[in-house]
């Protein structure tokens, strides 16, 4: 039996950090007042992807999913189709789709309206083990972040991916 080492102990801490982390994060992108909103989702594409989102969180998700599908051809500028499906490949576990959708995303979203997509960029990456754009992600993420309970929860999982690069570091060496 072998027995557990730093390195085991870091990638433990590093997903369970990970798991907090969506545990905080909003489910959908943050909504600003209307005379605020850059470029506002148009009222029949928000009520489609509404409908899409209830299908793929109720009895019929591969329906839902086959929708969100349809809006992100349709519409490939909107950001918000590329959120949902992004969070939808986070849920199934497909990290690197989730990853994809959530580079879409950031590069969609010129506004800014959507920081929380740095985010599970970076945890995307991190469960995939691709530790350096994890935490390229995860400090872009924290550069745009208001909230100051979330810049310290990136601060931990920072800090968790930094120890664990140096871990994997020092074992090729």
């Amino acid at each position: 039996m072998r027995r557990w080492g730093t390195a085991h102990y870091l990638a433990l801490a590093g997903a369970l950090v990970v798991v907090v982390l969506l545990m905080f994060l909003p489910r959908t992108p943050g909504a600003a007042p209307v005379g605020e909103q850059q470029g506002a989702v148009p009222d029949d594409l928000q009520r489609r992807l509404d409908e899409a989102v209830a299908l793929v969180n109720g009895q019929e998700p591969m329906q839902g999913i086959m929708q969100l599908r349809q809006l992100a051809e349709e519409h490939p500028e909107r950001p918000e189709v590329h959120w949902h499906l992004g969070l939808f490949s986070l849920q199934s576990g497909q990290m690197d789709k989730a990853a994809a959708r959530f580079r879409k995303v950031v590069e969609l979203d010129t506004a800014g309206t959507l920081p929380e997509a740095w985010s599970l960029l970076g945890q995307s990456y991190a469960s995939m083990d691709s530790i350096q754009p994890a935490i390229d992600a995860l400090t872009r993420y924290r550069q745009l972040t208001p909230d100051p309970e979330a810049r310290k929860a990136t601060d931990q999982a920072l800090e968790v991916l930094r120890n664990k690069s140096e871990a994997q570091e020092h074992a090729l060496r």
